[in-house]
């Protein structure tokens, strides 16, 4: 797509989120995420889909009241007697470290503030959507590893992200928008682990949240060239489409492979080392969810692609492939995915830990093998015997909803009671002020006339007040 807005704005995104990994102090950090922020409303303004520019406003919010937090945060965090802004270990019971973790909160789409990701990716163009996947989310979790690692938070926050992602991954017909929910466990999965804090942990949540990248820019790349061709990615219209793009539903089909941690892809090699992570702590309850997320992600996300892409139709479509700098882009993606996959080891050489890990040992590939593809059986079960529901055109409510509607009006008409009750008390203010400017007037022209029967009382009561000043100052 050749539109100079929407290049400006990725590479302003893409260099705002790099520059936050190399500063040095908290000031430098906000003004960096905070002009990734803007370039992220930027990216979603640029794109052509219907309802864009709604979600740019409404993005523009998210990242506004993000950086509000940031700057009271750093202010606090500065007035308290710090010793100046380096980049350090904060803590989130302080005012300033409070408002900087809620700050960071809305950046990773903790629950509440979720829903800003998924809506800013499924009205972002098709190569719009790889970008904010690829450098929103992922500098929260970076922040977090840096600032609040082992702050036991972040690991119920992060189970709560787990499920939640699941939950809506599951019923979303918009493909994007399922995919951008699959991209929420993964992070709140980096941000269980960093709750955790363990060395091991923070190198899990590290190669999880790099391998998660790649995985999400190669699925939404991939969605992208339907939306391309067809408009929408909606997973009831999905029909037809492997038939009529056939590189791309091939990118589809290993794209849902990479980020269901299927063993030879780059998430699996991490999610090895995050569920060892996770079993080394009393934490048996989010190793459970840890464990069960790939399959959630295969069922919810993977399957259900696949299943309305092979579908046929009668008359097939018509081919119509997408352009091939975008097939070529989610080829290079997953290309990444796999070089890591089949050979881990350098990244995990690059981890903040010294990790001597063997992922493709038998108790760690067996396990994650069956839980695929039971997890996949069940689901096609449930298909067959019409237990799952088939895909359809329906819309799913989240807490944006809240927000756009009863909130909403709420704020609506509170602001309209206000200007009422400000025009109310302005009206009366008004003629309160005129009635006291008449008398005051009346008074001084009963002075221009002091033996005048009716004002004869005014001046004798000016010049007794005079007298009575003149004696209390003396």
């Amino acid at each position: 797509r050749r539109n100079r807005y929407e290049d400006a704005a990725i590479l302003l995104l893409a260099g705002s989120a790099i520059s936050a990994l190399f500063v040095g102090d908290l000031v430098s950090f906000v003004a960096a995420a905070t002009l990734a922020g803007l370039a992220a409303a930027w990216v979603a303004f640029a794109s052509p889909i219907e309802g864009a520019n709604h979600a740019g406003v409404r993005l523009l919010i998210w990242h506004g009241l993000e950086g509000l937090l940031f700057l009271v945060g750093v202010a606090f965090h500065l007035s308290a007697g710090a010793a100046g802004s380096v980049f350090t270990r904060l803590d989130a019971h302080t005012i300033g470290g409070a408002f900087i973790f809620a700050a960071l909160m809305i950046r990773i789409g903790a629950p509440l503030a979720h829903v800003w990701f998924k809506d800013a990716v499924s009205h972002a163009s098709a190569t719009g959507a790889g970008a904010l996947s690829a450098f929103t989310t992922s500098l929260g979790v970076y922040a977090l590893a840096r600032l609040f690692p082992a702050e036991p938070l972040l690991i119920f926050i992060g189970a709560a992200m787990l499920v939640i992602g699941a939950l809506y991954a599951a019923a979303e017909d918009d493909a994007r928008r399922a995919a951008a929910y699959g991209a929420t466990m993964q992070v709140g999965l980096c941000a269980a682990l960093i709750g955790i804090g363990s060395p091991l942990a923070l190198a899990a949540a590290e190669g999880q949240a790099f391998a998660a990248i790649l995985a999400f820019v190669a699925l939404q790349l991939a969605l992208g060239t339907i939306v391309e061709r067809h408009g929408n990615a909606r997973l009831s219209q999905f029909a037809g489409v492997a038939r009529a793009m056939p590189i791309s539903g091939m990118l589809l089909l290993l794209a849902g492979l990479a980020v269901s941690a299927t063993p030879g892809f780059a998430l699996y090699a991490t999610q090895a080392v995050a569920l060892e992570a996770a079993a080394q702590w009393d934490v048996r309850w989010l190793w459970v969810i840890i464990w069960a997320a790939p399959a959630a992600l295969f069922a919810g996300v993977a399957l259900r692609i696949w299943l309305g892409a092979y579908t046929p139709t009668t008359p097939p479509q018509p081919s119509k492939e997408a352009p091939f700098p975008m097939l070529l882009g989610a080829g290079l993606a997953l290309f990444l995915c796999m070089a890591i996959g089949l050979a881990p080891h350098w990244l995990y050489q690059l981890m903040p830990a010294e990790l001597a890990f063997q992922p493709f040992a038998i108790d760690h590939l067996a396990p994650q093998a069956e839980m695929l593809g039971a997890a996949g059986l069940v689901y096609l079960l449930l298909r067959v015997t019409r237990i799952a529901p088939r895909e359809r055109l329906i819309r799913v409510l989240d807490v944006d909803a809240l927000y756009r509607g009863p909130i909403a009006n709420g704020g609506r008409w509170a602001g309209v009671l206000a200007l009422r009750v400000y025009e109310t008390w302005r009206a009366w203010t008004g003629r309160a002020a005129e009635a006291a400017a008449g008398t005051l007037h009346a008074w001084a022209r009963a002075c221009d006339r002091p033996y005048a029967r009716s004002g004869a009382v005014v001046p004798f009561a000016c010049l007794g007040v005079m007298l009575l000043l003149v004696f209390m100052a003396r």
